[in-house]
């Protein structure tokens, strides 16, 4: 014996499948811009890798913060020790800035916010762990682990005098050099 809705059931069992499917668009459209946004950074980053751009995504970075994606490195140098020196902070926006990448803009905030405040190890970690497969594509690490040691370089030293990379610094840059899979003793040359 079947039993028969009631109109209020049919009314109620209509609406939850009403739900359900603007549920359902709701997550294609949230897929589809997912996807759309890694298609950005891919382009930005110049690697055709999907996974490794929806990877920068889920880190926290779209089409346009993408831009300045490989500058990460240069602030974990600049935090090494401690502390972003003005020196430090100027050149690094500097870089930025002579990339045509505008202060206000997106990519040029998260630049600042990460100057301001010491990012996490984690978040350090994967990142550079993200930017060893793009530029192992691109072929910038060594550029990269140059641009580290002039940041380091930019303060440091008694009135300019002395030794100018810290040994926190150095160690610093020499991981980041192992990670990007620049050799030691080019980094060594390097620090000279």
């Amino acid at each position: 014996m079947a039993i028969e809705r009631n109109e209020n059931e049919e009314k109620y069992f209509a609406e939850v499948e009403a739900q359900l499917r603007r549920e359902l668009r709701v997550e294609l459209d949230q897929k589809a811009h997912k996807l759309a946004e890694a298609s950005k950074i891919a382009a930005t980053l110049a690697v055709d890798d999907a996974t490794l751009a929806a990877r920068v995504h889920e880190l926290g970075f779209d089409g346009e913060t993408a831009r300045v994606f490989d500058v990460l490195p240069l602030v974990h140098v600049a935090w090494a020790d401690g502390k972003v020196h003005r020196e430090e902070r100027t050149m690094i926006l500097d870089l930025v800035a002579g990339r045509g990448v505008a202060p206000g803009t997106a990519a040029f905030r998260t630049i600042e916010a990460l100057l301001e405040e010491r990012p996490t190890d984690t978040f350090m970690h994967e990142s550079i762990e993200l930017l060893r497969a793009i530029a192992q594509r691109s072929g910038r690490s060594h550029d990269i682990v140059q641009q580290c040691i002039e940041i380091a370089d930019a303060s440091g030293g008694i009135l300019g005098l002395g030794r100018r990379v810290t040994s926190v610094e150095r160690d610093a840059i020499l991981a980041i050099a192992t990670r990007l899979q620049v050799g030691a003793d080019q980094v060594a040359h390097l620090l000279e």
